[in-house]
C-alpha cells in the first residue's frame, strides 16, 4: 500500500469533519448555481436566523451561526448590497444594528429551500434515519466538548 493510501486510511476525526464541511459547502454552491441562484452557504447560514426572527440583531446572528461578529458583518454587508436585507438601528439602543429581509430576500428564501432539500438528500443518500440520529448525537457531544473549554 502506498504512503498516500495509508494517509487516506488514517484521516482523523477533525480532518474528516473539515473535509465533509468543505464538500457540503461545495455541493450546496453547485446546486444553487445550477438553478441560477447567487448565494453561498455562508450567506444562507446568516439569512436563516434573519428569516426566522424579524429584527434580529447582528450580535444575535453571530451567536446563532457560531461565527465571529466581523465575519457576520461582512456577510451582511454583501447581502445588503444584493438588496436581500435591510439593516437599521435599534430604537432604544442606537449602537445595536437590527436586520430584516427585504422582499427580494424573502423571495430568495422561498426559492432556496429546494436547493437545501436537494443538497440534504444528496449528502444523506444511503444513510438511514437511525444512522443520522446517531451521527447528530456524536456531533453534539463533540460540539459540547469544544464549547465547554
Amino acid at each position: 500500500m502506498s504512503n498516500s493510501q495509508d494517509l487516506k486510511n488514517e484521516i482523523d476525526v477533525g480532518m474528516l469533519m473539515s473535509q465533509v464541511d468543505r464538500l457540503c459547502t461545495k455541493k450546496f454552491s453547485q446546486n444553487a448555481h445550477k438553478l441560477g441562484m447567487d448565494i453561498t452557504q455562508d450567506q444562507w447560514i446568516v439569512l436563516g436566523p434573519i428569516w426566522k426572527q424579524k429584527g434580529i440583531s447582528q450580535k444575535e446572528i453571530a451567536e446563532y451561526c457560531g461565527k465571529d461578529k466581523t465575519s457576520v458583518t461582512k456577510i451582511i454587508d454583501t447581502l445588503e448590497k444584493k438588496n436581500l436585507l435591510v439593516r437599521y438601528s435599534d430604537q432604544i439602543d442606537q449602537r445595536i444594528k437590527r436586520v430584516v429581509l427585504s422582499n427580494k430576500g424573502k423571495d430568495l428564501m422561498k426559492n432556496v429551500m429546494p436547493v437545501i432539500e436537494q443538497t440534504r438528500n444528496e449528502v444523506l443518500s444511503g444513510i438511514n434515519s437511525k444512522e443520522v440520529e446517531t451521527f447528530k448525537i456524536v456531533l453534539k457531544k463533540i460540539y459540547n466538548n469544544l464549547i465547554s473549554e
